[in-house]
């Protein structure tokens, strides 16, 4: 799962993450692993997703604030 989650931090590069993001990698490694899967490559993808869906969702919300206040 470490081999994983460093993966998947590569992948995002490291420098652009935060804190929360990291834990929200290894929550979706540590989920990818409790399904039954075992591909060090695919769980690092599927953690990768869920960041970048969940960058995102924040986008969209900050930019409705921003609406919102004008």
């Amino acid at each position: 799962m470490q081999r994983s989650l460093d993966s998947a931090i590569r992948q995002l590069n490291s420098q652009d993450i935060s804190d929360d993001e990291v834990h929200t990698l290894a929550r979706f490694v540590r989920a990818a692993f409790i399904i039954g899967n075992r591909d060090v490559e695919s769980m690092a993808k599927f953690a990768v997703k869920a960041v970048l869906v969940r960058r995102k969702s924040r986008a969209n919300a900050e930019a409705k604030d921003q609406i919102n206040r004008s």
